[in-house]
């Protein structure tokens, strides 16, 4: 058996006694530390980039583990570093350190959220790139600077492709545009993403009757009617319908409705009364012609009201 000579053995004891510090071989440092939340509770996950300005290529990227650990050897120690701190919801933060050469230092940071740096006082309350970009956009629309606003909420869209406010916002500005095309691909994209949004089905009813697409059009308005019952021009317009077929049964109870949900709707007093000289009531008839010639003597059917209340005086 082969024993090991005391020289050697002396060499071998003696490593096991150096320092950490020691064995950092000429010019490097050791740099460690610990990240945690504005709670103090330590962060994984976060991502550490290394970077130095006297050294254009040089870039180290690290993670926290679950205790929020970290720590890298520099094999430069005689340069400064600069040390970013990111971690998704919370915000970055940079600091510039230089590691003495042998030596190893200990770099500790807080990550904090946006609401904990403003509780702190460290930060004023920061609005993201989308909110700033919609709300200038509903701004310039309430200003009536159309092309602005419709700038600023196609900016918007671009910034969260995946927020229906944003192409439902960008559908109405563009309806009032009367760009129809954009109407289309803008409300349709907002539908997509939240189907129970009745606000733009009469939009769509609109621009794909300005774009000539009559079964589209006739779609997006029976689904618009289905979901705003209690709308007194929804259910005008469905016995305008139910009239024009000569369907005047059908007509006389939506029109009462109609009066019932507003009583000074001009149009639904004449329709009414119309529907009821067909149907042969004639007392009714004389009430809502007469209505409607108070509510708007110089209206568009003026003349044949007053025709059809002259005939059956």
């Amino acid at each position: 058996m082969t024993r090991p000579r005391p020289l050697v053995l002396a060499l071998a004891l003696s490593l096991l006694l150096v320092p950490a510090a020691a064995l950092l071989a000429g010019q490097q440092g050791r740099i460690i530390g610990t990240v945690r939340d504005g709670k103090g509770q330590p962060l994984e996950g976060v991502k550490i980039t290394v970077t130095t300005a006297r050294i254009t290529n040089f870039k180290i990227e690290l993670t926290t583990d679950a205790d929020g650990r970290w720590g890298t050897i520099l094999n430069d120690a005689t340069v400064p570093y600069r040390y970013k701190f990111e971690k998704a919801g919370y915000i970055p933060m940079e600091q510039d350190k230089k590691v003495p050469i042998g030596q190893t230092e200990t770099l500790d940071v807080q990550l904090l959220t946006q609401e904990q740096a403003v509780e702190k006082g460290l930060v004023k309350q920061v609005v993201d790139p989308f909110t700033a970009a919609f709300n200038e956009a509903v701004d310039k629309f309430k200003a009536e600077d159309k092309d602005a606003a419709m700038a600023k909420a196609e900016e918007a869209i671009g910034l969260g492709p995946d927020k229906a406010i944003a192409y439902d916002l960008a559908a109405k500005v563009a309806a009032s545009r009367k760009d129809w095309a954009k109407t289309v691909e803008y409300g349709e994209k907002a539908l997509a993403m939240e189907p129970d949004n009745p606000s733009l089905l009469g939009i769509l009813a609109q621009a794909y009757r300005g774009l000539g697409n009559k079964e589209k059009t006739a779609e997006y308005e029976k689904r618009f009617s289905a979901a705003n019952p209690d709308q007194p021009e929804v259910l005008y317009n469905q016995a305008v319908e139910l009239y024009n077929k000569g369907d005047f049964k059908g007509a006389e109870p939506i029109l009462r409705k109609t009066l019932e949900v507003k009583p000074d709707y001009a149009e639904a007093h004449f329709l009414l009364g119309m529907a009821c000289v067909n149907l042969n009531k004639i007392p009714d008839m004389k009430k809502h012609l007469n209505e409607y010639l108070k509510l708007a003597p110089q209206g568009k059917d003026a003349g044949t009201a007053k025709e059809m209340l002259d005939a059956f005086k």
